[in-house]
């Protein structure tokens, strides 16, 4: 073997070397390097907000890192190409949603990606492509009347159409079940088989178990670890990212009473669908007055939209959700919020421009409970720093004193029902321990609290009972101790229990399919 051809077969597949990217005075992704050589199957897991999809988008040329270099083949700079031009040196891209030309046949959708093949070779190449992705006896069909599975698989079609040397996957299995995920498996090992080179970002943590030789780990756009995803999942680094760390006296939550009397709040077989993804899968749990219940799981697991769904944020497909006797499934977020459910959102959304008064005043206008200083004074001897600086523009306030503001803001409804949408997200130890005091005066007063965090030892330290979901069901229901005393929370976030989840633990009826 030449010289040059040993030099060529030792330069990586692709480089990224000091890889960056910045939204404003928001970091995406931090100073990422790493090399993928030709044939590997690499896995990129991370929590929300890791930067797992930006990483894709910078590869395959849809946005333009800050920093950094993305380099081909050794030659090419893809960080200063565009997205078309990267496709054209062999990248393909699938997305976690579909969104095919749904007025045009599974044949056409394929064809049409396939524009710059030579006319004489694209249509033996999209009768292949059908066959792999076992689409060929749906070739005639509208692509708007397939199934999420078949979607699926179409979108990784389209994505192989250019024949790509390597295939970027961003949650193809997103949605998917059962035996669903097991076919995207196969169809992903198969195309890795053929030779192509594969990145799979991916929540479901079954998949990269099955599938990937190497994963590396994102934490707030930086890489944080990297080895077999045996060794991912064995990582304390990763466990703690995952999972969180203690912070709160968990001494305090074993000697609280069980919480008594009917519950506040009933969610009965509730199912949620964003088109033809299904995001929840008949969950129901209940709350009791001044209770606390954590619900736990990995990233699109259908946490958040179960607290969308209660909060009327997003309407059910079917189930109900009662409060205090009343059924709320069919009243807009409006009406629920004056029944007594407040949310208080991921990412705390409130009105930046607005000062700290202002936002709490616009809160207690929309519950209906109009301006009452009583309200307004319990909610400020929560955080008294809200009325030293009730002038103030939220959008001055650091991420801890925005996030009292969104708690306060919630509670100028007079909830009988309050959902933490990921409380501590973005918030320094110290200060998520400041946040999670309140969790107890708030318990005093007798509101019964949803708790979805990604700190899981943090919430078990309060929580009084405790959900786990996976791919949108309910697998584990019990108590915090309950749980600790087996490895459902392992397997729910990085795949790795043994033996079917009906088998193991307390379970609601119809949980997570294996």
């Amino acid at each position: 073997m030449s010289a040059l051809a040993v030099a060529t077969e030792q330069v990586p597949l692709l480089s990224l070397r000091g890889v960056g990217k910045r939204f404003g005075g928001v970091v995406a992704v931090s100073d990422v390097s790493l090399d993928v050589t030709s044939g590997e199957l690499l896995g990129v897991i991370g929590p929300n907000g890791a930067g797992k999809s930006t990483l894709l988008s910078l590869i395959s040329g849809a946005q333009r890192p800050t920093s950094g270099q993305i380099v081909l083949h050794g030659v090419h700079r893809v960080d200063r190409l565009r997205s078309f031009e990267v496709a054209r040196l062999g990248v393909g891209r699938a997305h976690q949603v579909p969104r095919p030309f749904g007025r045009m046949t599974v044949r056409e959708n394929v064809l049409v990606a396939t524009h710059a093949l030579r006319r004489a070779a694209r249509e033996g190449h999209v009768t292949e492509l059908l066959e792999l992705c076992r689409l060929r006896d749906k070739g005639d069909r509208p692509a708007g009347t397939l199934g999420l599975l078949d979607l699926k698989r179409l979108e990784v079609g389209r994505a192989l159409a250019l024949d790509p040397e390597l295939l970027l996957l961003d949650e193809v299995a997103a949605g998917l079940v059962g035996a669903e995920v097991d076919e995207i498996t196969a169809l992903i090992r198969g195309i890795h088989e053929r030779g192509t080179t594969v990145i799979l970002v991916e929540h479901v943590q079954a998949l990269v178990q099955a599938l990937a030789q190497r994963v590396v780990v994102l934490d707030w756009g930086r890489t944080i670890a990297e080895g077999t995803a045996q060794e991912i999942a064995r990582n304390p680094e990763v466990i703690r990212v995952y999972l969180g760390t203690g912070g709160a006296d968990e001494g305090a939550r074993a000697a609280r009473p069980a919480a008594q009397g009917d519950p506040v709040l009933q969610v009965e077989d509730v199912t949620v669908d964003y088109g033809k993804l299904r995001a929840l899968r008949s969950v129901s749990l209940e709350l009791r007055e001044g209770e606390i219940v954590a619900v736990l799981g990995a990233n699109g697991a259908g946490k958040s939209s179960l607290a969308r769904a209660i909060a009327g944020v997003v309407p059910t497909s079917g189930g109900r959700i009662v409060l205090d006797g009343v059924d709320a499934t069919r009243l807009p977020a409006h009406r629920r919020s004056r029944l007594g459910i407040a949310l208080c959102h991921e990412g705390r959304r409130l009105f930046n421009q607005l000062s700290i008064g202002e936002n709490l005043e616009l809160a207690a206008a929309y519950s209906g409970r109009g301006q009452r200083p009583e309200l307004l004074d319990r909610v400020h001897s929560l955080f008294p720093l809200l009325r030293e600086r009730a002038g103030s523009l939220t959008g001055t306030l650091s991420g801890g004193q925005q996030q009292m503001v969104a708690i306060a803001r919630a509670l100028m409804s007079e909830p009988r029902v309050l959902i933490f949408d990921e409380l501590s997200l973005g918030l320094a130890p110290a200060v998520a321990d400041e946040i999670f005091a309140v969790l107890e005066q708030l318990r005093d007063w007798g509101i019964a609290m949803v708790l979805i965090e990604q700190n899981v030892y943090r919430s078990l330290a309060v929580a009084d009972r405790v959900y786990v979901m996976e791919r949108g069901r309910i697998s584990f229901a019990g108590s915090p101790d309950e749980l600790r005393q087996h490895e459902r929370l392992e397997e729910a976030y990085f795949g790795t229990g043994r033996g079917r989840p009906a088998d193991r633990g307390r379970q609601q009826e119809g949980g997570a399919d294996a």
